[in-house]
């Protein structure tokens, strides 16, 4: 039976590798979508929980850096965070607030998506007041300096990138990202001053003021990064800065993964579209390939009758032949995946994680569905009538 099945397979090479492609384009995109959406989940969730700050504090007007203008938040909270407020000449009707316990350092951050430079994905882009934000973050200068205040002609168009950004983009003569490079960002040339270590937040960082001008949003930031003396005085904190600032919220950064994984339900939805689609596809393919092979084969199909071969011994002659195509678009399938999963990482700033057990599930949708898509010709071909079939021309 082996033998037939491969010589069945052999005989139609042309068919049988459209079948073989039609069920790999399947396995691909369940393997590279399901990669690209874990990987940028947590590789951005993972920077984003990077830092030594405890505490994240924000408008309840905005919820991510994706709105048209994310500097929706004074960034004096931070000051006032770190040493209370009281009435002044110029605002005497001002309420007046304690510092928030606990707390010694406070930095705002202005955050923005915008396109990726490469024209794939998207990219993060912090504005940052350096000096406070080395107190909040894990940040160190790995080679150049820090960033300036943004206020003068010299520092107002600086940038820091991570190592990963230098690592894997190019500057805008062509060569590799390095300190005294120029890249492109907000429409402006940016000199590189520093790269900086690990990752965090962002992969770009431009002085806030800078930012600010660029998005109009003058003394105004996204959120503001808060760290506190000890990690266990962070919750009395959340409590307090949630009482005392009411029409804003605090996160502690331990809660931020969760918070993205929150977040990816709505692009789970997108996955199982994309998991019907390469279902539908397989499916398809199979049986449109295996329907014309027994169209093809009908006179074949009436000798073996002839000789005796039972209605099963038929089906599941097509059927494991059904499976071997399926097994070969499989294996096909997951080669592709993976040399794409390297190219896009090396031509793109993409993150992707191919995970076996989405190996596993793409695998098993793929044999399945032709398994499924073979079942109705190999139904048909069994039911023939053996004089029709050995006369049919």
């Amino acid at each position: 039976m082996n033998n037939l099945i491969i010589e069945n397979i052999k005989q139609r090479p042309f068919r049988t590798a459209i079948s073989v492609v039609g069920v790999a384009l399947g396995v691909i995109l369940i393997v590279l979508m399901s990669g690209l959406v874990r990987g940028v989940t947590r590789d951005t969730a993972e920077r984003q929980s990077n830092v030594d700050a405890e505490i994240r504090f924000l408008s309840n007007e905005i919820s991510n850096a994706s709105t048209t203008n994310p500097l929706m938040m004074r960034e004096a909270y931070a000051d006032a965070i770190l040493k209370g407020v009281k009435p002044t000449a110029e605002d005497p009707d001002l309420a007046e607030k304690p510092p928030i316990t606990g707390v010694i350092a406070a930095s705002p951050v202005g955050e923005f998506v915008k396109d990726s430079a490469g024209g794939i994905g998207f990219e993060l882009v912090d504005g940052i007041d350096y000096e406070s934000f080395i107190k909040v973050s894990s940040l160190r200068i790995a080679e150049g300096r820090g960033l300036g205040k943004g206020d003068t002609p010299e520092s107002q168009y600086e940038v820091i990138v991570d190592r990963y950004y230098a690592e894997r983009n190019t500057a805008i003569d062509g060569n590799a990202v390095r300190v005294g490079s120029k890249i492109l960002t907000f429409g402006h040339e940016f000199t590189v001053v520093g790269i900086y270590e690990p990752p965090v937040l962002g992969r770009i960082k431009i002085p806030l003021r800078t930012m600010q001008e660029l998005l109009g949003g003058a003394k105004n930031c996204s959120f503001i990064l808060i760290r506190t003396e000890k990690p266990e005085q962070a919750r009395q904190a959340k409590a307090e800065l949630e009482r005392l600032y009411p029409g804003y919220r605090a996160y502690l950064t331990e809660e931020i993964p969760a918070l993205f994984s929150q977040n990816i339900r709505a692009v789970d939805i997108f996955l199982n579209i994309v998991i019907s689609l390469a279902v539908i596809i397989s499916t398809l393919v199979i049986l449109l390939a295996m329907y014309t092979t027994i169209i093809e084969r009908t006179r074949e199909i009436g000798i073996l009758k002839s000789l005796g071969a039972s209605k099963s011994f038929i089906i599941l002659t097509i059927e494991q032949e059904a499976a071997l195509i399926s097994l070969l678009g499989v294996l096909f399938g997951f080669a592709v995946a993976i040399i794409g999963k390297f190219v896009l990482e090396k031509t793109t700033r993409l993150t992707i994680d191919i995970e076996p057990l989405w190996l596993l599930i793409a695998g098993a949708i793929g044999i399945v569905c032709g398994l499924i898509g073979a079942l109705y010709p190999a139904t048909r071909a069994a039911n023939l009538d053996v004089v029709e079939a050995i006369s049919y021309e």
